[in-house]
């Protein structure tokens, strides 16, 4: 029997939003979906059956970081940066899909924002850009061998201590996230692929 081709028009996937079925009985309420800004709705929606409270615990203190333009010292665009170059590191694609467009609305070129997540290096930045890439990646990929002289890099380029603070913590929390969507199985949702898939009319 000859396997049927994805990779046509006519394929529909069936990609659950998740490695993990909801527990036994739990349905998503769909209004429970409403005030989530975030494009993995209905997988964080299924990851609430087995431990609601804790679920908000984490959007307590991740939203704002993600989100809130007041937070920090660390522009929307740049925490969308950092979250772009350490998903690009750790592959994680949901995360990359997610963070490369919210940075191309944040900047006003998505083409320049998926340069950025495929390679940073190849990108115009500037002085205190590239340095925070370089650290997100040496922290990402080596955190065990981040030392005194990575502070004095970034101060070089312009970082003040308490903006260093700001960068440590999104990337820590990127890599968080990354790794608790990769593990999980979660993806975007459909709604919003088809948002941001160009029409071919």
């Amino acid at each position: 029997m000859t396997e049927q081709t994805t990779l046509c028009p006519d394929f529909v996937t069936p990609d659950a939003y998740g490695w993990l079925p909801p527990r036994k009985g739990f349905e998503v309420d769909p209004a429970s979906l409403e005030g989530l800004p975030v494009p993995e709705r209905y997988s964080i929606a299924i990851l609430s059956s087995y431990e609601q409270q804790g679920r908000a615990r984490t959007g307590a203190f991740a939203l704002p970081v993600f989100f809130d333009p007041e937070y920090g010292r660390l522009t929307l665009a740049e925490r969308e940066f950092i979250g772009v170059v350490v998903s690009s590191v750790n592959h994680c694609i949901t995360c990359l899909i997610v963070h490369t467009h919210l940075l191309g609305k944040h900047i006003g070129d998505h083409g320049r924002a998926r340069r950025i997540s495929i390679n940073y290096r190849q990108v115009a930045l500037s002085t205190r850009e590239r340095a925070i890439a370089d650290f997100c990646v040496k922290l990402t990929s080596h955190p065990g061998q981040i030392e005194q002289a990575d502070m004095h890099s970034l101060r070089d380029a312009g970082i003040d201590d308490e903006t260093i603070y700001y960068v440590i913590e999104i990337i820590g929390l990127f890599n968080m996230t990354n790794r608790t969507t990769a593990a999980y199985g979660m993806r975007p949702d459909d709604d919003f692929m088809a948002a941001i898939t160009p029409s071919e009319d």
